[in-house]
């Protein structure tokens, strides 16, 4: 294929490729608040670099337009946010997937950059199980999962998770010209991570995260960008590669669904 990207793809080229080998890469990322200093689309404009990166260094792969409008009502507070609700977002997401199946590609990754997709993508991936979908769906839902390692070695402030230290950085090296990093005046103030203890409420985000970041970004620099950025392709990288040698799930969800009764073609 001549471009990692299918919105940038003739139609030859889709209809030419390998449908059995080639990862369709779908980038689920956010519109919402990102502490004063941030983009509001940090999430989505990082995961699809990520992703077109990853998609060069395992090819066949090729990456959809990624998803900016997803599920974010807990930042609803702050101006920018743009939250679906979650039936519309698992419903965007069917219909994405539906038409990739469609047009022949059957080994498709969701690549999420949002915190707060989490709890819907999870669902997901069962809701679609539940229908019986032919295709051969992988969702990452945790963003940074794996990279512990490089994360302890470049961080110098803590908590670490939302428009902090580790994010800027990542818009210091990808984006330096949408960061206002001046409008960071100290390390955010914070409320109680649950409002009561053991228990998750509708309000508990909300109450932690008061200015829309975490941490301390001043600290944040683009060299440290680079390094969690390069480990976060890498990651992928290797996800993909595994996704186009598995041939267990095929094999599984096939026999599920003959004994299930499902009715319906194979994979």
């Amino acid at each position: 294929m001549t471009s990692m990207e299918w919105a940038e793809s003739a139609y030859p080229d889709l209809k030419d490729a390998d449908k059995e080998r080639t990862v369709v890469v779908l980038p689920v990322g956010s519109l919402e608040v990102h502490g004063p200093h941030l983009p509001l689309g940090l999430d989505t404009l990082v995961i699809h670099r990520v992703a077109v990166e990853a998609a060069k260094r395992s090819p066949p792969a090729i990456v959809l337009p990624p998803l900016f409008y997803a599920y974010v009502p807990e930042n609803r507070h702050f101006p920018g946010a743009i939250s679906l609700s979650g039936s519309t977002f698992l419903k965007l997401l069917e219909e994405i997937c539906d038409e990739v199946y469609r047009n022949g590609f059957k080994r498709i990754l969701l690549l999420n950059g949002h915190g707060g997709n989490r709890r819907p993508l999870s669902f997901f991936v069962r809701e679609m199980q539940e229908k019986g979908k032919r295709y051969l769906l992988y969702v990452a839902v945790e963003p940074m999962e794996g990279l512990e390692k490089v994360i302890e070695e470049i961080r110098e402030s803590w908590p670490v998770g939302h428009a902090c230290e580790l994010e800027t950085s990542l818009a210091l090296y990808l984006f330096p010209h949408l960061c206002k990093i001046e409008r960071v005046k100290g390390p955010a103030k914070l409320g109680p991570e649950r409002v009561v203890e053991g228990a998750q409420t509708m309000a508990d985000w909300i109450s932690y995260a008061v200015e829309g970041y975490v941490g301390d970004p001043r600290v944040a620099t683009p060299e440290k960008g680079r390094k969690l950025f390069d480990a976060w392709v890498q990651k992928v990288a290797k996800l993909i590669e595994r996704i186009r040698r598995d041939e267990l799930y095929e094999s599984i969800l096939n026999d599920f669904y003959a004994k299930a009764n499902y009715r319906g073609e194979t994979v």
